[in-house]
């Protein structure tokens, strides 16, 4: 039993350490593998393949349709026959077959109006895609830098810890010279217990956020990285305002309402249209009374006899639909001044968002800087209070209490030049 359990134990270390094997890797690579990510734009791919689609088989709708029928019919009574154009008033036995050509030469423009809107419904797709992109590349800068920032603690901390060992160090040899209580390594040691519980917290933290960095940018969930930092200000793909793609979007809204105001007006126009025919039949009521007992003419011959063929043109010209197109003009007109005002409120909201983002870095440049300042005085203050604490010249508590604000300045500085840095990325 227990060397079964101790087998299980190294074949579980060595899986951890495949499954969590730590591999380097730069913000610019997880924005493309995020680009790469199909899962990810599934919906936006399919939409753009039906576009595409659309567009493509719209020309067919030039070409003229073809149409094809048969029939077999029994009546019974007195009814005209089709064929003869006689009264029948026994039971009639028939069969029909004929082919049916039409073709659309005018319709008010209506087929380029059509490819219009197809067009533009592409681009409104590949808009889409390219949205969905930008708010993914958005959410992988948001989580790399997050877990550069934890990466950033957990080196924080560890520093910490061994802070906490030194002092514990000339805590032993202060009570050896009775400068100090031995009260004084209890609170030391709840002090490094604390940063390590702390230690623990911020590991099990950056994994779950490794998890989800993971997910994001489609590599296999238990993959581990470290992170480069400086790889933050490096990358090219840099992402656009929301607002930019709000702007596109509207652009393209307003093309598509022209658009199809123009395909509204085609349905006030006259409609040319060709059509032809070609066609047969045979009657049991087609008789031939050339002959003796007037029997039923033989099927070859009826329908090389009954052979008809026609062709002609159809003029469609709209009389009583205009009142329903003015008020499809009215609505497009309405249409279209919503669509102006929704772009000026978008404009205006890009350029509120590029100026905020232009004061919180003047604002997070200036306040990084006395932040820095703040911690290099307290590092030069707690160098002192060490130096007073082993003339045994101040309590430990003094001496904890400005390690910790210096830390704290140390992780807030940090903090804040992460911060800078996914200010500067947008365009």
């Amino acid at each position: 039993m227990k060397k079964r359990t101790i087998i299980l134990l190294i074949f579980s270390s060595l899986l951890s350490s495949i499954s969590f094997a730590q591999e380097p890797i730069t913000l610019q690579q997880c924005l493309d593998l995020a680009s790469n990510n199909a899962l990810q734009f599934a919906q936006q791919d399919a939409g753009i393949k039906n576009a595409e689609l659309n567009q493509k088989y719209h020309p067919f709708s030039l070409l003229p349709n073809l149409s094809a029928s048969t029939g077999v019919n029994t009546s019974f009574g007195r009814r005209v026959d089709p064929f003869t154009n006689t009264f029948a008033t026994s039971a009639v036995n028939s069969q029909s077959f004929g082919l049916n050509s039409g073709m659309t030469l005018f319709n008010g423009f209506r087929y380029f109006s059509n490819r219009k809107t197809f067009d533009f419904q592409l681009l409104q797709q590949e808009l889409s895609l390219q949205t969905k992109q930008n708010e993914l590349h958005i959410r992988v800068i948001e989580t790399y830098i997050d877990l550069c920032k934890q990466t950033v603690q957990l080196e924080l901390a560890k520093v910490r810890i061994e802070k906490y060992k030194q002092i514990q160090a000339i805590q032993l040899l202060l009570i050896r010279g009775g400068k100090i209580a031995s009260v004084d390594t209890l609170k030391s040691r709840n002090s490094l217990l604390n940063e390590e519980v702390l230690l623990s917290k911020l590991g099990s933290e950056k994994r779950l956020k490794n998890l989800q960095l993971n997910f994001l940018i489609g590599v296999p969930l238990a993959t581990d990285h470290s992170f480069v930092l400086l790889s933050i200000s490096e990358i090219t793909s840099l992402p656009k305002f929301v607002e930019s793609f709000e702007l596109e979007k509207l652009a393209i809204e307003v093309e598509l309402n022209q658009t199809q105001l123009n395909a509204d007006r085609s349905t006030i126009l006259p409609t040319l249209s060709l059509n032809g025919n070609l066609g047969t039949g045979f009657s049991t009521n087609n008789k031939d009374y050339s002959q003796l007992g007037n029997p039923t003419k033989p099927y070859n011959t009826q329908i090389n006899q009954n052979l008809y063929e026609g062709i002609g043109f159809y003029l469609s010209v709209p009389l009583f639909s205009r009142g329903a197109w003015f008020k499809t003009k009215e609505l497009n007109r309405v249409k279209e001044s919503e669509l102006t005002q929704f772009k000026q409120l978008a404009e205006l909201t890009l350029d509120m968002k590029k100026m905020e983002r232009e004061q919180q870095l003047v604002t997070k440049k200036g306040e990084l800087l006395q932040v820095e300042q703040i911690g290099l005085n307290l590092q030069l203050i707690y160098d002192k209070m060490v130096l007073l604490y082993k003339e045994g010249r101040t309590t430990y508590t003094e001496v904890e209490t400005t390690f910790l604000e210096w830390q704290m300045k140390l992780v807030e500085s940090e903090g804040m030049k992460l911060d800078l840095e996914m200010l500067k990325i947008y365009k």
